[in-house]
């Protein structure tokens, strides 16, 4: 993979969202969302295994960033998973430790993605059983406690062949972003994603919205807004 970046599709995965098939889910975590003020280093996740049958973990931390508006993971060794796999016995739970090892202080807010994996059975898939994989994909945040609070603008524009609804957030803490609509018109019913600190999260716009100045609705950090988004 061409720079080593991981794209998600994170209108399914974020806050924890997981993957699930046909089967019930037997991988648990909690919680669904983790944050450190500094000087602490170290966030804790708990796996639990609600099946009855052995199951391994895998995780994994990426650093998040946002690029010409979308979300994207690279991998990082600024923070690591303490252990990095885990076996789960039935009714069982397991501890994984976080930890930011990177020794140059936070500025402002660092944002991570937690990858949780459910390995499949190997067994079960020679029997003939299809083993259904979970993923978990849980925000982290390392901040520092002078950190700004979000600052938005919006903004609807056309560029990249399409026309897009933008947030632009000038504070260093991100913008936890849900219930989003323009002119009336719902673009996300439930989470539409963060707009983290510095940096811009877009919206494709569908339909037939014009690029003029447009109502912009959602709920913020679960404080309901209505503001005016410019055209750009």
């Amino acid at each position: 993979m061409k720079s080593k970046r991981l794209f998600f599709v994170f209108s399914l995965l974020c806050a924890g969202a997981a993957f699930n098939g046909a089967s019930a889910a037997s991988l648990e975590v909690s919680p669904i969302s983790l944050e450190a003020a500094a000087p602490q280093q170290t966030v804790t996740i708990t796996l639990r295994n609600g099946g009855d049958r052995p199951i391994n973990g895998q995780v994994r931390v990426f650093v998040w960033r946002q690029e010409h508006g979308e979300d994207v993971l690279e991998p990082t060794q600024n923070v690591v998973c303490s252990p990095p796999m885990a076996e789960i016995g039935p009714g069982a739970e397991y501890t994984i430790r976080v930890v930011r090892i990177v020794e140059a202080p936070i500025a402002g807010e660092e944002s991570y993605r937690l990858v949780v994996d459910e390995i499949p059975d190997a067994t079960m898939r020679r029997n003939g059983i299809i083993a259904v994989a979970l993923r978990y994909v849980i925000p982290i945040f390392f901040y520092e406690e002078t950190r700004s609070q979000p600052r938005l603008s919006w903004f609807v524009t056309s560029r990249d062949g399409g026309r897009f609804l933008v947030a632009k957030n000038e504070g260093d803490r991100r913008a936890k972003i849900s219930g989003l609509s323009l002119n009336g018109k719902p673009i996300a019913n439930g989470l539409a994603g963060y707009a983290l600190g510095h940096s811009e999260r877009r919206w494709k716009l569908l339909g037939k919205f014009d690029l003029k100045d447009g109502k912009v609705s959602a709920t913020v950090d679960r404080e309901f807004i209505s503001v005016v988004a410019k055209p750009r």
